[in-house]
């Protein structure tokens, strides 16, 4: 039986291997430059990366942590295979040089792969505030942490819970096993609202399908999974001016 059971957990886990990407990139503005690179990007992304075939580029500010007030900037992608696309005579790549590269230093980048089996995205659901919550859980804790990740998600289904949950695992660029979990707010009285009543709902639920205080139990046991440094809350906000869509 425990034999299935982790032969499902896998399943769930390698099944994103070929689900969607995205390359991330820390942007650090220069001092007194915040206009010129918040109207580069714009302008930019208005030109080049908002059809249909086009890159498609999402930008958010980041709000709380060490670098607040930079941007991250991702990518994102079917696969893996887009980032050979890239060419260094495009007349984007030339306009981005120009009239963006002037204006910031690059900090990290990272590739970042989306787990659909395990992310949770109702229909209508909206909202530009992110609340980011990043794991490091370590290689003994890794049964734990996807558990209760999945089992969260069931619970979100079956509860009607109405925000969107993303939940990614960093694929390049990490030391460890980071994972991050995005949750989508209509801003911090949206956020404060659904830890209100739908969070609520949500543990009741868990609890109805997998045995009283089992979300109590699973969640003291992802937390135990996690290295210490392993937990991180980050605040963002997603500009629909600098993306390509909503």
């Amino acid at each position: 039986m425990k034999k299935f059971i982790l032969i499902t957990v896998l399943t769930l886990f390698v099944s994103s291997l070929n689900a969607q990407v995205g390359q991330a990139r820390t942007l650090i503005v220069k001092d007194g430059q915040m206009a010129k690179f918040s109207e580069g990007i714009a302008k930019k992304t208005q030109m080049y990366n908002r059809s249909e075939n086009s890159d498609q580029y999402y930008t958010f500010q980041i709000l709380s942590g060490p670098n607040t007030n930079n941007f991250i900037r991702v990518r994102w992608m079917e696969s893996i295979g887009e980032l050979d696309t890239n060419s260094a005579d495009s007349d984007e790549l030339k306009y981005w040089n120009k009239n963006v590269v002037p204006y910031y230093t690059e900090g990290t980048s990272r590739i970042w792969t989306r787990n659909a089996n395990l992310s949770h995205v109702p229909e209508n659901s909206s909202g530009n505030l992110r609340r980011v919550i990043y794991y490091n859980y370590k290689d003994s804790g890794e049964w734990d942490f996807w558990r209760f990740r999945q089992r969260v998600k069931k619970a979100m289904e079956e509860s009607g819970y109405n925000s969107a949950m993303n939940v990614l695992w960093c694929s390049s660029g990490c030391t460890g096993n980071w994972v991050q979990v995005r949750f989508h707010h209509d801003g911090y009285e949206g956020q404060a609202s659904d830890y209100g009543e739908p969070l609520q709902n949500l543990i009741t639920k868990y609890n109805e399908i997998y045995g009283e205080d089992a979300y109590e139990q699973d969640s003291g046991s992802a937390s135990a999974s996690l290295t210490d440094d392993g937990f991180r809350v980050r605040h963002l906000m997603f500009m629909p001016e600098m993306s390509s869509s909503q």
